[in-house]
């Protein structure tokens, strides 16, 4: 049976990025597939499903090494079937990034930024990555903000001054500078794209499945790097919203 073009155009959009990431791939599978059902999962299947999207079994065996050496996932053994779960200090991390994919728990903008002044200049390198892993992005050599959600946990300040800024027009014509906003804006409408002719296939409950997972994929990658600013920060065109709405929707036809 041929496959439904949506499907078709979801594994293009995959192998067209260079280099197509096989072990990104595979964690969407364990957030998407795997997660949701509380399983392990063999490697045969694993392979299986993933030769059906085009990925040769040798990419997905390195790739699930490097994920079982980073302590991403867990190896296990059943005779001579391999089996893969997510390890345990994994299992809280996908569980708060699948809230953001699959929308059960959003953040909030509050309209407000939280402004760290770097005053311990001695460690002002090791601050900004740790903060950057946060959330913060430079706005000067020894200032750094982050949109303020409501409810988000206050940043470790030790060695900064912490303040509280409005979002306000001139912050709004540096907001293209601070957060990557139009590549992220690209890929929301690819998303919407994609989403769009989902929801116009007729699917199998295989490709059903699969299409799941690369359109999951697709939005995992966007969602996951959308700081969340607040309205005045945004393009008066921002796909944010449209995106989110064509996504669940699309979710909802393939999972009948």
């Amino acid at each position: 049976m041929k496959r439904p073009d949506a499907l078709s155009a979801l594994i293009a959009s995959h192998h067209g990025r260079v280099p197509p990431r096989t072990g990104s791939l595979i964690v969407t599978v364990f957030g998407a597939l795997v997660l949701p059902a509380g399983e392990a999962l063999r490697l045969s299947d694993l392979q299986e499903w993933l030769a059906a999207l085009e990925i040769d079994p040798g990419l997905v065996r390195t790739a699930l090494s490097r994920l079982v050496q980073d302590g991403t996932l867990q190896r296990e053994r059943d005779g001579k079937a391999a089996f893969y779960r997510l390890s345990p200090h994994a299992v809280a991390d996908f569980e708060s990034a699948g809230d953001l994919i699959f929308g059960r728990r959003l953040p909030q903008p509050t309209g407000e930024l939280e402004l760290l002044v770097i005053e311990d200049s001695g460690r002002r390198a090791a601050l900004r990555a740790e903060l950057g892993e946060q959330g913060f992005v430079p706005l000067a050599a020894n200032l750094l903000i982050r949109p303020f959600w409501a409810g988000r946990m206050a940043a470790d300040s030790t060695g900064c001054l912490a303040l509280a800024l409005q979002a306000n027009a001139n912050l709004a014509r540096r907001a293209r500078e601070l957060w990557p906003l139009d590549a992220l804006a690209m890929g929301y409408r690819a998303v919407i794209g994609h989403a769009e002719a989902v929801r116009a296939g007729i699917f199998t409950p295989e490709d059903a499945r699969l299409a799941r997972l690369m359109l999951v994929h697709e939005f995992r990658r966007i969602v996951l790097r959308d700081p969340f600013l607040p309205a005045a920060l945004l393009p008066e065109d921002w796909p944010g919203r449209v995106a989110r709405q064509a996504f669940d929707a699309a979710l909802q036809h393939i999972s009948g």
